[in-house]
């Protein structure tokens, strides 16, 4: 379980990066005044799915993260 925990904590670094680059594209681009590029390339709506879904892998992680502390601390007993 620690495996898959590790996994997720690295997808939503990957996540976090993609969000990073695309706010950084959309950024430029309304600075040069290009909103049709932005709007084109559908930046707004794929930067908030990127939100959900990092939101999603969070509460995963930390679903998974009390599942193996309630493991544990069965163990302990």
């Amino acid at each position: 379980m620690e495996n898959m925990i590790n996994g997720y904590v690295e997808s939503c670094e990957l996540v976090k990066a993609r969000i990073a680059e695309l706010t950084s594209q959309r950024n430029t681009l309304k600075e040069q005044g290009d909103i049709c590029a932005i709007g084109e390339l559908d930046l707004d709506r794929r930067i908030k799915l990127l939100y959900c879904e990092y939101g999603e892998m969070q509460e995963v992680i930390s679903c998974l993260a009390a599942t193996m502390r309630r493991r544990e601390k069965g163990a302990d007993t």
